[in-house]
């Protein structure tokens, strides 16, 4: 077959070459931005847990999570941070999510990149800009961004028409990586490699890379003291029945039932007819992660946290138009959500969200969106609308999965090595060095009195009141905007002109033609649009 002159351009711009320029442009352009959000709003009552955790921490003291105790270790390095070099407190919480979150938006570039270059820097911008993660990331505080990066990272390696056991022991050490941080990808277990009979378990490298990763991990919690079993009741029965604050259009019938406050009933059938669907070469692995999340977005009841859950995974399989409809209704949610306090779990525990430092009271919102009544739209959105959203998007994935099944297996192999991944582990790898340092040159002691005395008098930067009314943290806002450029306001406007964005690149890749990247040596092919 003859060589195109669009073939002979990508052969020569492999993506086995360096680009640079495009991974330092999506990263600074999320860092910078998440960054300047993370110090100029304070967060949510998560935030506010982060804070005392870390003081608890610097004091001596063990802090249990939902969570194995990787987690901690990022908690007792923000205060180290915000006590020893000034940072602000709540950016020092928030510095190691936006920091991987930045990466995961490089992360999408490559992948995407892999099978269709024209597209892979506006993917990849698209995600470093977008209003859900900026929300979840720098204004709410969470770490999700973390644990999508490697179960992102740990597929990616996985991808692709043939695998080998170096590969499926490089997926293994990822996808434990992940579940150290959030235990978020404890269901896609059963999407491990399983091509081989098993006759001894160095069959099996993707589950002997986990073994390991996990059982490094399991000894040091240990030696510090925690209870591994303990842990892991602990996440279990977290799993089973957390906090549920969206996602229950099913509520009005099964309210009187376990199955309604129980997610497990929920996911485990779910679960396992996607593992089916992927073994069976129905569905591509990160489409069966990207179904699994959109499925418990639509019925288990969940956190708005969580709405991050889907959207890398939507941007990297290059479903741009659902990802514009799947932010824009998940944004309205939020916005309403996060300003109006009777929506939180528990009263008035979120309005640190939008609480911005005083210098810059006007971004605060509207004192309309406190009302109570206010509270019947948040139900019909979280319960309603983005249900719905999430199912409909749920089955174009299914309708789609073949096309995805297809691109995959062109994709190039030899990209994906050690020598790929291994600038994406470096970071994780300095991180902890820097942590180990701290930890064996700093005097944590001194350091918990100078970060109580930060801490005590931090709410008041922001203009905010926070009680401690036991088990509950009440947060409240001096005061109450009025200015029409408020930040529900800005935030809804930047949230449409990137949907629009979103769908503009959509639009503009049907009408490109693509082609398979192609490296030295392989079969020549074009792949009409």
């Amino acid at each position: 077959m003859p060589v195109t002159a669009p073939e002979i351009l990508l052969r020569k711009h492999s993506p086995s070459e360096s680009s640079v320029h495009p991974r330092i442009l999506i990263f600074s352009a999320s860092l910078v931005m998440k960054g300047i959000i993370g110090v100029l709003f304070f967060g949510s009552v998560d935030l506010i847990n982060s804070a005392t955790n870390s003081l608890a921490l610097l004091a001596g003291g063990q802090v249990h999570l939902p969570y194995l105790p990787a987690i901690n270790a990022f908690l007792w390095f923000g205060g180290v941070l915000s006590a020893t070099l000034g940072v602000p407190f709540p950016l020092s919480l928030k510095l190691v999510p936006i920091l991987f979150d930045s990466l995961l938006a490089v992360l999408i570039y490559d992948l995407v990149r892999r099978s269709e270059p024209p597209l892979a820097l506006r993917a990849g911008l698209l995600y470093a800009l977008s209003p859900i993660a900026l929300l979840i990331t720098s204004f709410h505080g969470q770490w999700d961004a973390i644990a999508l990066f490697f179960l992102l990272l740990a597929f990616g390696v996985l991808q692709g028409s043939r695998l080998d056991p170096r590969k499926e022991l490089l997926f293994g050490v990822l996808f434990g990586v992940s579940i150290l941080i959030k235990p978020i990808g404890i269901p896609f277990l059963l999407l491990f490699p399983s091509g081989k009979r098993w006759k001894r378990i160095m069959d099996r490298p993707a589950i002997v890379g986990l073994a390991v990763v996990l059982g490094i991990a399991f000894v040091i919690f240990a030696s510090c003291g925690y209870s591994i079993v303990d842990t892991l009741i602990l996440i279990f029965c977290y799993s089973a029945k957390g906090a549920q604050e969206v996602g229950l259009p099913f509520s009005p019938f099964l309210s009187h039932f376990h199955i309604q406050n129980y997610r497990l009933y929920w996911i485990l059938p779910a679960m396992a007819g996607i593992g089916w669907l992927h073994h069976r070469r129905k569905l591509t692995a990160i489409d069966a992660v990207l179904l699994f999340y959109l499925y418990c977005t639509a019925t288990t009841g969940i956190s708005p946290q969580y709405l991050l859950w889907p959207l890398p995974f939507l941007i990297v399989t290059k479903r741009l138009r659902l990802a514009a409809l799947y932010t824009a209704v998940a944004t309205a949610f939020l916005l309403i959500f996060y300003s109006n306090p009777w929506a939180s779990y528990f009263a008035f525990e979120n309005m640190g969200v939008f609480a911005p430092l005083r210098a810059f009271s006007w971004l605060l919102p509207p004192a309309a969106s406190e009302k109570c009544e206010l509270l019947t739209v948040v139900h019909a959105l979280g319960n309603l609308v983005l249900p719905a959203c999430a199912m409909v998007i749920g089955a174009y994935v299914v309708r789609t999965s073949q096309r995805q099944m297809a691109e995959e297996h062109n994709r190039v192999d030899e990209l994906w090595h050690w020598s790929a991944v291994r600038w994406y582990v470096a970071p994780s790898f300095l991180l902890c060095a820097t942590m180990l340092v701290s930890k064996l040159t700093v005097n944590t002691s001194q350091l918990y009195f100078r970060l109580a005395q930060i801490w005590n008098t931090l709410p008041g930067a922001y203009g905010l009141r926070i009680l401690w009314r036991d088990p509950k943290i009440v947060v409240l806002q001096d005061s109450a905007g009025y200015a029409l450029p408020n930040i529900v306001v800005l935030l809804a406007l930047y949230a449409a002109i990137w949907c629009v964005l979103c769908i503009a690149s959509a639009v503009a890749r049907m009408q490109t033609p693509r082609y398979t990247v192609i490296s030295e040596g392989m079969t020549e092919t074009a792949a009409d649009a």
